[in-house]
């Protein structure tokens, strides 16, 4: 039921910032492979923009809008199952979650943002309410760590995404 998000999950994740070939085993650590950085102001203005898109297709179950946020080579990695690897599989399980349950509120709060070339890094903690068709509503806070992506057009989009829950799992 958490598939929305990030994680950055979230939105989730991250993968960030090398390319297979382009570093050697002798490179210095990321900071060789990397591109100027980029404007971080700015950048953290397009990702409040975009989660604000985001938590508003979260919350009015919006499949399409919530799945094109995602390069068609994200890879989502939820608590509990197995990760989806691209656009294909993010939108089927959005879908499946969408028929199962509703997202009344969800908060992201980025907590930082590191950025190189066309790839930002951002950390940042959610609570959401998640209200299955039927039963109680499920209250959640936990943390994300989702890795941006620098589309041709200019766009940022959702390159990796991992979160997970605060709360103890059920029975620890």
């Amino acid at each position: 039921m958490r598939s929305i998000l990030i994680a950055l999950a979230a939105l989730a994740a991250m993968a960030c910032g090398t390319k297979a070939g382009t570093a050697s085993d002798t490179t210095k650590p990321a900071a060789a492979t990397l591109a100027p950085a980029t404007d971080v102001t700015a950048l953290r203005a397009l990702i409040d923009s975009a989660q604000a898109r985001y938590i508003g297709a979260a919350t009015s179950g919006d499949t399409a809008t919530l799945s094109a946020m995602y390069t068609d080579d994200a890879i989502v990695q939820e608590p509990n199952r197995k990760g989806l690897h691209g656009r294909a599989e993010i939108e089927k399980s959005l879908a499946a979650t969408f028929a199962g349950a509703r997202i009344p509120s969800l908060k992201l709060k980025t907590e930082d943002l590191a950025t190189g070339g066309d790839y930002a890094i951002e950390t940042g903690s959610y609570e959401q309410t998640v209200q299955p068709k039927s039963g109680k509503a499920i209250n959640d806070v936990g943390k994300y760590l989702v890795v941006w992506k620098k589309q041709a057009d200019g766009s940022w989009k959702l390159f990796r995404e991992i979160y997970n829950s605060d709360l103890p799992a059920k029975g620890m």
